[in-house]
């Protein structure tokens, strides 16, 4: 596992501090080149590596966001069950899906599904965000 720092201080004011997020992955290449995208955006990441590693990450600390990037369909299942994992430690955790258009029928549940695509995501998470109070729009 490794922590990325945030280095963009203009990201907003949020609650004072800029939103953490964990972010696991079928594919450990596009979880890192997503996890990039993000940080540039102004998120803090820490990567979980797949979704077996989302518990013992949250055991550490605690996250805004668990963000569960699902590539295929055969991931489906396991991200599921990860996030079951996870609501039923904290129902209140925030739990989303990345996952393409075609994924999204697919049986994924959770608190949100957005896009996979690193040049849309830090907008809908920003969006999503703003509209549960994080910072003026």
């Amino acid at each position: 596992m490794s922590v990325m720092v945030v280095q963009n201080e203009d990201f907003g004011s949020g609650r004072g501090r800029k939103p953490s997020v964990l972010l696991a992955s079928d594919s450990e290449d596009r979880g890192q080149a997503v996890g990039r995208a993000l940080e540039n955006a102004g998120f803090r990441v820490q990567l979980a590596g797949d979704y077996s590693g989302v518990e013992g990450a949250m055991r550490n600390r605690g996250y805004d966001m668990v963000l569960l990037e699902v590539s295929r369909e055969g991931a489906v299942e396991p991200a599921v069950e990860a996030a079951l994992r996870v609501k039923r430690a904290n129902a209140a955790q925030f739990v989303g899906y990345l996952a393409d258009a075609s994924l999204s029928t697919s049986g994924l549940g959770g608190d949100g599904i957005f896009p996979r695509s690193s040049s849309k995501l830090p907008a809908a998470l920003r969006s999503r965000l703003t509209a549960e109070g994080w910072y003026e729009a």
